[in-house]
């Protein structure tokens, strides 16, 4: 078979990092860490995804330096495996666009998939736009 016609086989996730966030303490009480957890613990398992790493970050997306997020995708650049971030909602993930050039570079580099619980959406290396910026 010619190269160009070769589809190409896209790996199967089978570890995960666990991303919990609330933006303050105040909102811990509404959308805790741990009720986020809970959700995606139970998701993870669904899944077959071993947690082979979790993120508790009380941090906002939108003032200062995001150290622990940072961190995170330190952790899945330094792998050599597809890396599923399993998290309950987009909003929790990412709150500004700063954040999508390198959750999309790790995306289209099939390093990542995305999942985003809530919205039942699953963002891959073959993801179409319309998914991307739904």
């Amino acid at each position: 078979m010619r190269k160009k016609y070769q589809k190409k086989l896209i790996e199967k996730c089978t570890e995960a990092i666990t991303f919990a966030r609330v933006s303050s303490e105040k909102q811990e009480r509404g959308a805790s860490i741990d009720a986020q957890k809970e959700l995606i613990y139970d998701y993870c398992m669904e899944k077959n995804f071993k947690i082979i790493k979790e993120f508790e970050i009380t941090e906002s997306t939108t003032r200062g330096d995001r150290v622990k997020y940072n961190e995170m995708l330190d952790f899945i650049r330094s792998r050599n495996k597809k890396t599923a971030i399993v998290v309950n909602c987009v909003d929790r993930l990412q709150r500004s666009d700063e954040d999508n050039p390198a959750l999309n570079k790790l995306r289209r580099e099939g390093k990542i998939e995305i999942h985003f619980m809530k919205e039942h959406i699953i963002l891959d290396e073959t993801s179409p736009v319309q998914d991307i910026f739904a």
